[in-house]
């Protein structure tokens, strides 16, 4: 890892190096001596500066809400950071992972907050499943949006919703077109970049990430994969369909787990949120009407609205990371998935008011905002 730059308005810059020379552009937001670290990992396509009106919201302190420490990432080949040598798959992005976190909290004593967003929220998966010492040590929060636990771009059956299994079998085959015709590659990215108002734009939107296509968050979508090479998109679109967490996550058990999801969600769906809430014991499921794929992006107050409330569960636990010991590499190394449960959890479909968790500022000033639809506990 290089040394960190000076400060600057965007919060100090750093680069971690992967085994396979891929360098990594790293940023650090708020105090370092804040009660607690955010870590924010972002989607396919997307990059660290998505993140910016969460980052503004935690990591300024405002009344009744401490300033948190917040780190954010451009994950390998997307951003400013580079490609790296390796084939792609998910558990290589679970480890790039691995190294963020030691590089930002190696010397830091507080818990971290882990949040993922669709392809960020699959690295944490495979975080806990390659290295399920960080959690209930290091880690001590986890939230997953708008993500699964496998079966990405599997078609549903016959039986299934037909728009849903049109959606499926259209991203497969536009896949398949992608990686085997560089041609035809360059023309989806110019659609999708292009004009939104080009008749043939909002159809792919639906068909690749569901949603109308036309709204702002389609828009910062478009202007995301601009810089995404169009080779690059397609191989972690490939990627994406090697994830596989089911039966590896018991490392998260640990810790307190929230998983988010549009009900509007195409490309993964509630049912997918359904189950990765039942594969970890005591994670909280929380549906939001009417949101699509692109959730934290639409509604940032709900991710820092969530934040905060992992926060206050942590306290309320004890705070489940203790002091650093000195041999703190060893957790980074990739281990058997054994996990000592969390304290255990309220009663299956126990339904909590997202109330009574107390509001959090908006990013944009300091009024308070709801969080909509309930938490349903799963054990």
């Amino acid at each position: 890892m290089t040394a960190p730059a000076p400060a600057r308005p965007g919060g100090t810059h750093r680069s971690v190096r992967t085994d396979d020379s891929a360098d990594l552009a790293v940023r650090v937001h708020g105090p370092a001596d804040a009660d607690a670290t955010v870590l924010l990992a972002h989607g396919w396509t997307m990059s660290a500066r998505d993140w910016r009106p969460h980052v503004d919201a935690l990591a300024r302190p405002r009344p009744g809400f401490p300033a948190l420490r917040t780190v954010t990432y451009d994950q390998r080949g997307h951003g400013a950071s580079g490609r790296g040598t390796a084939r792609l798959d998910m558990a290589l992005l679970g480890d790039d992972l691995a190294r963020v976190l030691e590089a930002t909290t190696s010397s830091y004593g507080g818990p971290v907050l882990l949040v993922g967003h669709s392809m960020g929220g699959m690295a944490i998966q495979q975080l806990a499943a390659r290295h399920p010492g960080l959690f209930g040590t290091r880690v001590a929060g986890v939230a997953l949006v708008s993500t699964c636990l496998d079966g990405v771009g599997d078609v549903p059956p016959p039986s299934a919703h037909r728009l849903d299994r049109r959606q499926a079998l259209a991203r497969r085959h536009t896949t398949d077109a992608l990686l085997r015709s560089p041609r035809c590659a360059r023309a989806v990215h110019r659609l999708l970049t292009g004009p939104l108002s080009h008749p043939t734009t909002a159809p792919l939107w639906r068909a690749l990430l569901g949603g109308d296509g036309r709204g702002a968050a389609a828009r910062a979508d478009a202007r995301a994969l601009r810089d995404v090479p169009v080779l690059t998109i397609a191989e972690f679109l490939a990627a994406l369909t090697t994830h596989d967490c089911a039966g590896r996550l018991a490392a998260l058990a640990r810790v307190p787990t929230r998983v988010l999801v549009g009900t509007r969600d195409r490309y993964t769906p509630p049912d997918q949120a359904r189950r990765l809430a039942r594969a970890v014991p005591g994670a909280a499921l929380q549906l939001v009407p009417g949101q699509g794929h692109d959730l934290p992006y639409e509604r940032p107050v709900l991710v820092v609205e969530t934040v905060h409330a992992l926060l206050r569960e942590v306290r309320r636990l004890g705070d489940p990371t203790p002091e650093l010991s000195a041999d703190v590499g060893t957790a980074f190394a990739p281990q058997t998935d054994h996990a000592t449960p969390r304290p255990e959890a309220p009663a299956v479909m126990d339904t909590v008011s997202a109330r009574a968790a107390g509001p959090t500022p908006d990013p944009g000033g300091d009024a308070p905002s709801r969080t909509d639809g309930p938490l349903v506990v799963l054990r």
